[in-house]
């Protein structure tokens, strides 16, 4: 049995999964797992040989788990709930194999509930900052839980010990996002974002007289609910036609195969035009085929050839070219192949196609969801009922965000004596990239009614792109490895990302501000989707100067590093490492 220990931590909601065979815990930088607590290191995690132990620090006197106070070391044993409780820390551990271990995506500690075992009643919703001022906070046999936990509970008395220690440090409660909805219950269309069942969802009729429907017009077929109901799988339309394919009940879009059987996760994004966001994009696509079995021996798949086809076809273009004409992707536009209309909200809008992948980890598959948005989504005024491509930054799990350096005059001044072609001539007028970044905040600040001083706890990539055209400003110390040895390095990210942010702060601190007011979990990368500067050509229809790979092909520098910290941040069981 393959066992793993895995923290989670009651204050921020954050999971921590071991990755060697030690994990301390504490508020110390070099601490494995950073929490919320008052020492520096409360203790480790030791693991070998299928048993784990936990050691206290030296500055650790006492603490509970289980509401049984502890002095010295104890043995976790395995498939084990253990709450513990720990000078001003609060976390659930467990240890054991992956396949049995607790759900923890449905842990929502902005919910806690206080029993009164003589009463037998519970209390309605509280905040931890609320339990010191409840009637029961004096019960010594008062209990509390929160949402998620099931039959496990703490004792009131040693969480009041953590709500007074943040008290007393005048530290303010973080936001924790909302727990997720379970696979195989509530999904999202990848199509209208609408939210649904999966029994909710309309079968696609099979038989030939039954073409024409209603929202998506007369050249596709009959989206219907089955009269009786279907067996193994299988519907029969109204003339017999046995029927497997499954559409959004509201947009009736085609939904991939097996929707109802995987963990939906949807990545936004968002650059402005020019900013080379289709590059990426096939640049990205192709490096997690190869790389994600050679390095964690997860399978990227195609989920659906077909309606992924229009991404297919530009990377094929970009991977399969012998010249710098051949390889050159063009502008999307919101009329282009990339959008389509969708019924949303009672009319059509112009919607950008989803592209699914999938990754499969034993039973557990996940369901990846990408975007290639058109730049004009996210100016001021493009955001219609009839233009709300970019929507889905406010149901997203993370959002990427495609800085380009070549376009920003900090940038262009510092590299005015590059002879690269990108540096030549800007395609973007200046400022329109902090804009971008604004104008995300305002949608999501609407849509989600934000106030002025909360952000979201989506995770949010600054991607420093074209990393080829200022490479030489980073000084020739090379970036840490994002991967090493089939682990997520998260301290490596967290170096990576300080020292990234630094130079980009230094020269357009405007664009960290931007993204750190949308994001209370911001991280910056560096890529390059071409690996090399281009070179320039003219259009023989247009006339027009253009930009290509120079020898016709694309080399990839890092372009996944800001992919796989996105989503060790929103399915943190799926790859091994240090996720923090």
């Amino acid at each position: 049995m393959n066992c793993q220990l895995y923290i989670f931590d009651c204050l921020t909601g954050k999971l921590r999964v071991s990755d060697s065979d030690f994990m301390t815990i504490g508020k110390g930088r070099k601490c494995t797992f950073r929490v919320m607590m008052r020492p520096e290191e409360a203790g480790v995690f030791a693991q070998r040989n299928g048993f784990c132990r936990f050691f206290p620090g030296n500055d650790v006197k006492n603490y509970s788990i289980n509401g049984t106070q502890q002095e010295t070391d104890f043995f976790v044993k395995q498939d084990t709930h253990y709450l513990c409780v720990m000078e001003g820390g609060c976390f659930i551990v467990w240890y054991g194999d992956e396949d049995s271990r607790p759900d923890f995506s449905q842990f929502n500690p902005q919910s806690w509930y206080i029993y009164t075992p003589e009463k037998h009643e519970w209390s309605s919703t509280l905040r931890l900052a609320e339990l010191p001022n409840h009637p029961e906070a004096a019960n010594p046999q008062a209990l509390v839980t929160f949402d998620g936990l099931g039959y496990y509970a703490f004792r009131l008395s040693d969480v009041l010990q953590v709500a007074e220690f943040l008290t007393d440090t005048d530290t303010p409660l973080p936001q924790i996002a909302p727990a997720r909805p379970q696979a195989q219950s509530i999904y999202r269309c990848p199509s209208c974002w609408c939210t649904f069942e999966i029994q909710q969802a309309v079968y696609i009729a099979t038989h030939n007289s039954l073409i024409g429907d209603e929202k998506l017009g007369p050249d596709e077929m009959q989206r219907f609910i089955p009269e009786t109901p279907p067996e193994g799988g299988v519907a029969l339309d109204s003339r017999g036609g046995r029927c497997r394919e499954r559409a959004c009940p509201n947009c009736h879009h085609k939904l991939p195969p097996f929707f109802g059987q995987m963990y939906q996760h949807i990545f936004s994004l968002i650059g402005v035009s020019s900013a080379g966001k289709s590059y990426y994009l096939s640049a990205l696509v192709h490096e997690l085929e190869k790389t994600m079995s050679r390095d964690f021996g997860i399978p990227f798949r195609d989920a659906d050839p077909t309606a992924n086809a229009p991404l297919n076809d530009m990377r094929m273009r970009v991977f399969t070219a012998d010249t710098p004409q051949d390889a050159h992707i063009g502008k999307t536009h919101l009329r282009g192949r990339l959008y389509r209309n969708v019924w949303k909200n009672g009319e059509y809008a112009r919607m950008p196609r989803p592209f699914i992948y999938t990754l499969n980890k034993r039973e557990r598959a996940h369901s990846i969801v990408l975007y290639d948005n058109a730049g004009e989504n996210y100016e001021p005024g493009h955001n219609s009922s009839q233009m709300c491509g970019a929507d889905h930054l406010k149901v997203a799990d993370a959002l990427l965000f495609l800085f380009d350096p070549t376009t920003n005059p900090g940038f262009r001044a510092l590299l005015q004596d590059s002879p690269d072609p990108q540096l030549q001539n800007s395609l973007a007028p200046p400022g329109r990239q902090a804009l971008l970044l604004a104008e995300t905040e305002m949608r999501l600040r609407t849509s989600l009614n934000l106030p002025p001083d909360k952000r979201v706890s989506t995770p949010m990539a600054v991607i420093i792109g074209k990393h080829d055209a200022w490479r030489s400003l980073l000084g020739p110390e090379p970036l840490l490895p994002v991967v090493r040895n089939g682990q997520i390095k998260a301290d490596n990210i967290a170096a990576n990302s300080a020292r990234l942010r630094e130079l980009l702060f230094s020269i357009s601190p405007n664009i960290c501000a931007n993204a750190e007011a949308v994001s209370d979990n911001v991280r910056y990368f560096a890529a390059s989707s071409l690996g090399a500067p281009p070179c320039s050509f003219r259009d023989e229809i247009t006339g027009e100067t253009l930009l290509g790979p120079a020898d016709g092909k694309m080399h990839p520098f890092r372009v996944t590093d800001a992919f796989l910290w996105a989503l060790s941040c929103v399915a943190p069981t799926l790859l091994p490492g240090n996720n923090g």
